[in-house]
């Protein structure tokens, strides 16, 4: 009989080994697992750190925002609208001026109404609060004695009672006196423009000054730019000048027909009837070579003096001997006729400070209406002198051009160089008088 074989079994070697195995792993995974706990904790720590620096980011972002809107609220707090008005160009209605007190009043109160409606219809954004500041400049002795010239007010007086009237009725409009320099309430409009335009609480400025072309350099220099002539608008009153209606399609247009005449101001023929004077001019003989003007202005029969004021009808109104009648080529424009004078007969009545309206047509505007001119009127000058004179005179243009109709006006109604062109004319006429058919017709 065979013995059973028994099972082999572990030795306490192979039991102890198998032990140390286990245990070998558990170490391992326990290591594995501080490192990853590690790797873990400092990505941790990373991504806690970039959400306190986002945080921060974000809440500088909004103090920025906060401030932002703070200051945009200041300035919006502050923000107006500028109205900027050259009153020597830009006439009011005549129905207003003529009021005197109360057309003054209802003329600032319509053109804030024309403003407030214009800026509505251009920009919804505004806030309801935004101010209206006006500002007209002008020369108000010679704008006055221009309306009572036309025969629009009586008394140069009555314009000083508008111009009060305007001031009097909204503490933001205000009627200047820009004093009587040529230029004064040109520089003036265009200080007021530049010092606005870059102004962050100024949203839009109306520009009135449409029939002078010397605007033209200052509002050129911003086509370019399109955020001012976003801010800009044109009110157009009398048609603008040449230079500025070639750019008037770059910015918006506004008319105001309740404030504002369509016409210049010197256009008007001048109403005798109602200013009641005119001078008469009597033609001289055929030979005053020698003599000067008074005996050139021959005596009629009766003794009344040459050129004295007298009153009569619209129709009596004459022409100046030494002008002539107003003629005109088959376009209608007016035309210059030609003059005949020795160089230095020009060159001397170009020296001196002399009254063109006093010794060419008789009568002087600024004595009449001031009491005083700045200009020489003294002795009667030569028959050649007041040729020569003419030729002076004209160098200067006339505002109303070729459409002027008063046989007394001195002024150029074209360029006196045959060669210009108008681009860089010496004596600054408008373009549209340059290269005019001088072929009389009527």
């Amino acid at each position: 009989m065979t013995s059973a074989i028994e099972p082999h079994s572990p030795s306490l070697q192979d039991r102890w080994r198998l032990c140390k195995e286990q245990d070998d792993q558990k170490a391992s995974l326990i290591a594995d697992l501080f490192n990853h706990i590690g790797e873990i904790t400092g990505r941790l720590s990373e991504v806690e750190l970039e959400l306190r620096e986002k945080k921060m980011v974000v809440k500088s972002m909004w103090d920025t925002i906060n401030d932002g809107r703070e200051r945009v609220g200041q300035k919006d707090k502050h923000c107006f609208a500028l109205v900027l008005v050259d009153g020597d160009c830009m006439p009011f209605l005549d129905d207003l001026v003529e009021q005197g007190l109360e057309g003054g009043k209802k003329a600032s109160s319509f053109l804030e109404q024309a403003v407030a409606s214009e800026l509505r219809s251009v920009d919804r954004s505004l806030p309801h609060h935004l101010r209206v500041v006006v500002r007209v400049f002008a020369n108000l002795k010679g704008l006055a004695a221009t309306y009572a010239e036309t025969g629009t007010i009586r008394d140069p007086g009555v314009f000083c009672e508008f111009v009060r009237g305007f001031n009097m009725t909204s503490a933001m409009c205000d009627f200047v006196d820009a004093g009587n320099g040529k230029e004064c309430a040109d520089e003036k409009l265009k200080a007021n423009f530049r010092f606005s335009v870059d102004d962050v609480h100024c949203r839009h400025i109306l520009f009135g000054a449409s029939a002078d072309s010397g605007y033209m350099r200052l509002l050129g220099s911003y086509l370019e730019t399109e955020e001012v002539r976003e801010k800009v608008i044109l009110v157009e009153g009398p048609p603008f000048a040449q230079e500025l209606a070639e750019i008037r399609h770059r910015f918006r247009i506004a008319s105001f027909n309740k404030v504002f005449r369509r016409q210049k101001l010197v256009n008007l023929k001048r109403k005798v009837a109602t200013t009641g004077y005119y001078y008469n001019y009597v033609t001289p003989p055929p030979t005053p070579s020698s003599a000067d003007y008074a005996s050139a202005a021959a005596k009629p029969a009766s003794s009344a003096p040459a050129h004295t004021a007298r009153r009569s009808s619209p129709s009596a109104n004459a022409a100046s001997p030494i002008l002539g009648d107003v003629v005109r080529n088959k376009a209608g424009q007016r035309v210059d006729p030609p003059l005949s004078y020795a160089p230095q007969d020009f060159n001397a009545m170009k020296s001196r400070r002399l009254c063109n309206s006093f010794h060419l047509a008789g009568r002087c505007y600024h004595k009449e209406t001031r009491g005083s001119c700045s200009h020489e009127h003294g002795q009667s000058l030569t028959l050649k002198e007041l040729q020569a004179l003419v030729a002076v005179a004209r160098r200067s243009h006339c505002h109303s051009g070729l459409d002027c109709n008063d046989p007394n006006c001195v002024y150029g109604h074209q360029c006196p160089r045959e060669d210009c062109d108008g681009a860089s004319c010496r004596y600054k006429f408008p373009l549209e008088l340059h290269n005019i058919d001088k072929k009389v017709v009527r």
